[in-house]
């Protein structure tokens, strides 16, 4: 029976890459943030992760809804990826039985991508202007 190598699931793969759409990426700002979300799930992953990345991630994506302008989609994939960093984390803070951390953290990573793709396309909020953070 061929057993297939172990994945490293803290790094990006080519497959689970967001692909933006033709003429259109993400703004400056918000693609510093998707950075560091996916910083933020590989080191939930990692020896030591817990609730100080879960804060961190929910304080990234707090960031994304204050520098875009509120629509259904952006809400919609804020949404799953919210829902997706719960469960990764729950997997990570669980002990013992199964280890459900590389599905979960591929779902994430899933969840990440298409909330960039959403924000290729997001337009600034009116406090993002405010604070000059708009693009």
């Amino acid at each position: 029976m061929h057993v297939p190598p172990a994945r490293d699931v803290t790094t990006p793969h080519l497959a689970e890459a967001a692909v933006r759409p033709k003429g259109r990426s993400v703004p400056k700002p918000l693609a510093g943030l998707i950075a560091g979300m996916d910083r933020t799930l590989a080191r939930l992953v990692d020896e030591g992760g817990g609730r100080d990345e879960l804060h961190a991630l929910r304080n990234h994506l707090s960031d994304v809804c204050v520098l875009t302008e509120e629509t259904p989609r952006i809400q919609r994939a804020v949404d799953r990826l919210v829902n997706a960093g719960d469960r990764l984390g729950e997997a990570v803070l669980a002990t013992g039985g199964r280890d459900w951390r590389a599905p979960r953290l591929v779902k994430a990573r899933a969840a990440l991508a298409s909330l960039e793709r959403t924000l290729a396309g997001a337009r600034p909020s009116r406090i993002a202007t405010r604070l000059q953070r708009d693009w």
